[in-house]
């Protein structure tokens, strides 16, 4: 019977999904006796150190998301329809940041982001500075390494989807009179929109749930979600609040998701 053929996967997919999330909301309603209680998630949302922490984590997710969409698009558009042999090359070539530790990006994103380091010199070129800039330690610094750690994952979504779309159709649509700009978004983007909304989901969740750049790049001033779990976790041992902070992140995502696929897809952008 196919029931029986899906039994293994279901069965797996219980144990090491299902099941884990439902200890961990559990884990959320109990005090460290074990006796059920709803202090801990009072204490999250009456607690303005948390909220702050949760707002930020959320707009270094939709920044990184959106700086990955401007860059990944038309860089995945221009691969995709390329037809020089160099154009595979290429794409390999803008998927080595996944090749490289995480830790190792993260420290060279120090470097270049102090004080004294190579961005604050060349803002200070371009005359877009009066003096050093510390990026280090900030917000837009983290956003910033974190969006190049995840433009490949945006380029690789987008070009399998641009590379499913034939290229006849925009030129259909110039026959009749569209400009190349319209025939572009009339068509291919339109087509595209399951890709741009998996895209950045994936890019979303792995921004929001990101630890060693955060962690590194940020460092305390710009703490977020995952450092303040881990430090729960693992300094402070308070597993209990910690369950708190990881199902009030996922129930946030769950929510901006639904929002975006629904704004997407019927809302905001109409075929």
């Amino acid at each position: 019977m196919p029931v029986l053929l899906l039994a293994p996967a279901v069965l797996l997919y219980l144990v090491f999904f299902v099941w884990p999330q439902l200890a961990l909301l559990m884990l959320g309603f109990q005090d460290r006796g074990g006796a059920f209680t709803l202090d801990l998630y009072v204490r999250f949302l009456s607690d303005s150190y948390y909220l702050k922490l949760l707002w930020r984590t959320l707009v270094m997710g939709v920044a990184t998301t959106m700086i990955t969409i401007l860059l990944g698009l038309p860089l995945a558009y221009l691969l995709a329809r390329a037809r020089s042999r160099w154009a595979t090359l290429l794409l390999i070539i803008t998927t080595f940041p996944l090749l490289v530790s995480a830790v190792v990006r993260s420290f060279g994103w120090m470097v270049l982001l102090y004080r004294n380091g190579f961005v604050s010199d060349l803002l200070q070129w371009l005359s877009l500075t009066d003096g050093p800039t510390q990026l280090m330690y900030t917000l837009p610094g983290t956003i910033i390494a974190l969006a190049q750690v995840l433009l490949p994952i945006m380029v690789l979504s987008l070009y399998a989807v641009f590379r499913s779309i034939p290229p006849d159709l925009e030129l259909a649509a110039m026959s009749l009179g569209a400009r190349p700009t319209t025939a572009l978004w009339l068509v291919t983007i339109k087509l595209a929109k399951g890709g741009i909304f998996s895209g950045s989901l994936l890019v979303f969740s792995m921004a929001i749930s990101s630890f060693a750049t955060p962690s590194l790049v940020g460092g305390p001033r710009a703490a977020v979600m995952a450092t303040s779990i881990y430090d729960l976790t693992v300094t402070v041992l308070d597993w209990n609040f910690a369950a708190v902070q990881a199902t009030v992140l996922l129930v946030a995502v769950l929510l901006l998701s639904l929002i975006y696929g629904r704004l997407l897809n019927g809302g905001g952008i109409k075929t």
